[in-house]
């Protein structure tokens, strides 16, 4: 099979988008970034999975902080994904601006979110390009 036969057929995999916020709310280590591979791993104990770039800022900030919070966007939300798809640069807060609470954890809530869940870092592991964060959830409810 060729890499472009299995892209094709991956495209094909209906995916939502999400923007998964980490950090502690208002210090100088906080980053969102928006994501499209999350899944649900198990509902004894409440686990999710997300996958993030192993070379984005952001695998740091999970193993330091080892929180993330995951904030479900509406169809109608394509330019606040758009916000948090950007790469960050220096001095660039993706969060500010954006009206937001802080979760238990201590990550961001985008108040606009349709939904959120907010969790503990349970595991990290090495999938290819990506890392594979398995977060418990703590707390969760609609928007």
């Amino acid at each position: 099979m060729s890499k472009s036969d299995f892209s094709d057929v991956l495209a094909k995999i209906p995916y939502g988008v999400s923007v998964v916020t980490m950090g502690r709310g208002g210090a100088q280590v906080e980053n969102g970034l928006t994501i499209s591979w999350l899944s649900q791993v198990s509902f004894d104990p409440p686990l999710l999975m997300v996958a993030v770039d192993k070379l984005h800022y952001s695998v740091d900030l999970l193993r330091s902080t080892k929180n993330f919070c995951v904030n479900l966007l509406g169809d109608d939300q394509a330019a606040l994904a758009g916000r948090f798809a950007r790469q960050a640069t220096t001095g660039d807060d993706k969060l500010a601006e954006v009206a937001q609470r802080p979760a238990d954890s201590g990550a961001a809530i985008l108040t606009d979110a349709v939904a959120y869940f907010d969790c503990e870092v349970t595991s990290m592991v090495e999938a290819g390009a990506h890392m594979v964060v398995i977060g418990r959830v703590e707390d969760a409810a609609v928007l």
